[in-house]
């Protein structure tokens, strides 16, 4: 007998919920050790591909495998679907999980194949959900109230409500949600989307709808993730915030950012013309990562002047059209010199340096009043996808680095490090 098979049902157990069921399916042909191991495999997943000719196969296969699976607790069931499916078949499948006390659900149905696909109201009901994943879903016929009174974690991608009253109703019905995946689609049919959920501790948000809004009041918010191209954001304050990334395009920064005041570590990218607000200090920020994409020096100095315990900053540039665009130099007015930079930043990174002028000034500016400054990183652009004229040449890093190098350091132990 092979080596494997001698391991506890456990540890088997643990191995086959790894891969898709039908794999795990036929694993049974093995031997007689694993003939009917399959059936209790706690974990399924279901992925319709090529290696089933019609799409009648893989729903059969479905119904067989779900009525055959006697595991004492079925933990997850994972659904992608590239087909269009019966209504029917859905329910009748979930009909089955849930009167098994299903834990986790994640529901993934091809966004550009199929129309988003609606689920029974029975899973609405299901009272052992732990973990709840959607992608490419109608919610538009789901009565309420429903009862999610176990769920932690709840992502939906691309779900269809029927108006803004739906999330509300949703979220009110999980009382203990800790996690919040959202990515929105443009024609969701919710034009201001509230989050009012006291327990949730994780948020991430995707919008891209212009005109919408993004109501938030969750104060016990830990981390924070937004990228948001066209929502209004309107964030009551949060005292537990630990970490955030925020890229907006929104016009109410000022307010964004005073919701933030007490987090430590910050990822800002802004639109052209922030408000920076007024009498705010961030007394607990450590790390600050600023996108540079709009060559916003004075809120950045502002940023640094309000972080008295700023001890790392990383500047940074994700748009590749700005690799290409040229030097938008202008004379720059250096300002006062931050206490934080006189007293406490010990790190600097900057990503993606093109040793434009007005950038060489802000370095300058940086190296030479950050007295306790340990290392200073830069690194040019990877703009190998880019066309040969605009591609960062062996002599352009060598000027760059004999520039950095030549620049005064406020700290004699400050490290240069350039690559």
């Amino acid at each position: 007998m092979d080596r494997i098979s001698l391991l506890p049902n456990d540890f088997l157990l643990h191995i086959l919920s790894l891969i898709p069921t039908k794999d795990v399916l036929a694993t049974s042909a093995l031997s007689k050790r694993w003939r009917n191991l399959w059936k209790l495999v706690p974990k399924l997943q279901y992925i319709a591909n090529h290696e089933y000719a019609e799409p009648w196969e893989f729903f059969l296969f479905v119904d067989r495998s779900l009525l055959l699976n006697t595991a004492p607790v079925l933990e997850s069931l994972h659904f992608k679907f590239g087909w269009k499916c019966r209504d029917v078949d859905i329910g009748f499948w979930v009909g089955i999980v849930v009167r098994r006390g299903l834990r986790e659900l994640n529901f993934e149905y091809h966004r550009f194949i199929n129309e988003p696909i609606r689920l029974p109201q029975s899973l609405f009901t299901c009272g052992t959900l732990v973990v709840l994943k959607l992608k490419n879903i109608s919610l538009v016929d789901v009565r309420f109230p429903v009862c999610f009174k176990l769920l932690k974690t709840l992502h939906l991608e691309y779900v269809i409500f029927l108006d803004d009253e739906s999330p509300k109703k949703l979220l009110s019905s999980c009382p203990i949600l800790e996690v919040f995946d959202l990515t929105r689609d443009d024609i969701d049919n919710v034009t201001s989307f509230s989050v009012m959920v006291p327990s949730l501790q994780r948020f991430i948000y995707y919008g891209t709808r212009p005109g919408s809004e993004l109501v938030m009041n969750t104060p016990s918010l830990k981390y924070f993730r937004t990228i948001d191209h066209g929502s209004e954001c309107m964030i009551e304050y949060l005292p537990e915030i630990v970490e955030a990334h925020v890229q907006v395009l929104c016009t109410n920064t000022d307010d964004i950012l005073r919701s933030l005041v007490p987090l430590k570590r910050l990822l800002l990218c802004l639109p052209s013309e922030p408000e920076f607000p007024t009498g705010s200090i961030f007394h607990q920020l450590e790390h600050l990562e600023f996108y540079t994409c709009e060559t916003l020096w004075d809120i950045l100095m502002s940023m640094l002047q309000q972080s008295p315990k700023l001890r790392s900053l990383k500047l940074n540039e994700i748009h590749h059209d700005c690799f290409v665009s040229r030097d938008p130099m202008v004379h720059w007015e250096e300002p006062s010199s931050p206490e934080t930079l006189k007293f406490v930043l010990e790190t600097f990174e900057w990503r993606n340096y093109r040793g434009w002028k007005k950038e060489r000034d802000l370095a300058r500016f940086i190296l030479k009043h950050s007295r306790r400054l340990k290392i200073a990183t830069f690194s040019p652009p990877d703009t190998t996808q880019l066309r040969t004229e605009f591609r960062t040449t062996f002599g352009m890093k060598y000027r760059m680095l004999t520039e950095l190098a030549r620049l005064p350091r406020g700290s004699t132990e400050c490290e240069l490090v350039f690559g």
